[in-house]
């Protein structure tokens, strides 16, 4: 059985160097990652849904509806081991909060992606799921949802990171990272939405592991069916625009050039 309840310790302010929306954003690239590994095909809303945040198109047929939650609230058991706080409820947005709060509702999704500030990364069965406001990783609980781990994120997230353990959001704030209006129409799967990188490097410069845009955020994977989905900061940085047509043409071993048709 899971140990006694967890607690934190006392509240230890850190500075944030991104905003939650933002922190959001690197859930969605981790299970992004993940997803498109194991073969899928990812599909984005246009905007932003309270429930679905993308779907996975597999070879077999199945599209499933991921939502994906992040947290940094990290707590620990009496016998000194890490949980991971995780918020699945929605609390109308960062900028104004209405009051209102929005449940997890298993019946909107099939799948809870969870990315926590260690990287250490879970793909749930939303029908699996037993509350509506939060969930406890890194126990017995789930854990044989837990997949490969990714990148951590609380070096990205906080000026410094230590093994303080954080205190819980206040206001409307959601801790997921995951903010949201009160009402949102469901995605469908033809809708696209090429999410902002992290940060941008200057136009023409390359990124690097070590200063710009992450590497990690300009990779992709071929499918079986020769399927790629371009990243989006080459995406960007190209000028590229959904629904245009693009030439591929070899420059040699392992390099594809992709080029706008009709581009002068």
């Amino acid at each position: 059985m899971e140990a006694a309840a967890t607690k934190p310790s006392p509240p230890v302010h850190r500075e944030r160097l991104i905003n939650r929306r933002v922190q959001g954003d690197l859930g969605e690239f981790s299970a992004m990652e993940w997803l498109a590994s194991k073969g899928a095909l990812i599909w984005l809303p246009m905007g932003h849904s309270p429930d679905v945040d993308l779907m996975a198109e597999f070879d077999d047929g199945r599209v499933l509806r991921v939502q994906v939650k992040t947290s940094t609230r990290r707590l620990s058991t009496p016998e000194g081991k890490d949980r991971w706080s995780v918020s699945i409820a929605t609390n109308g947005g960062n900028q104004s909060w209405s009051g209102r709060s929005k449940n997890f509702d298993p019946a909107k999704v099939d799948y809870l992606f969870t990315l926590v500030g260690d990287g250490r990364r879970w793909m749930i069965p939303a029908d699996t799921i037993e509350s509506q406001r939060s969930i406890s990783l890194g126990g017995a609980k789930y854990s044989e949802f837990e997949v490969e781990r990714g990148q951590p994120i609380e070096h990205l997230v906080y000026a410094e990171c230590s093994t303080a353990l954080e205190s819980p959001p206040t206001g409307g704030a959601s801790e997921s990272g995951e903010p949201s209006d009160s009402v949102k129409v469901v995605p469908q799967a033809e809708w696209v939405r090429i999410p902002p990188p992290p940060s941008s490097p200057p136009h023409g410069s390359p990124a690097t592991e070590n200063g710009g845009s992450p590497l990690r955020f300009q990779r992709t994977q071929i499918s079986q069916k020769h399927q790629i989905t371009i990243p989006s900061v080459p995406f960007r940085t190209a000028g590229l625009n959904v629904g245009e047509r693009l030439h591929a043409t070899a420059d040699g071993p392992g390099r594809v050039v992709l080029e706008r048709v009709g581009a002068s």
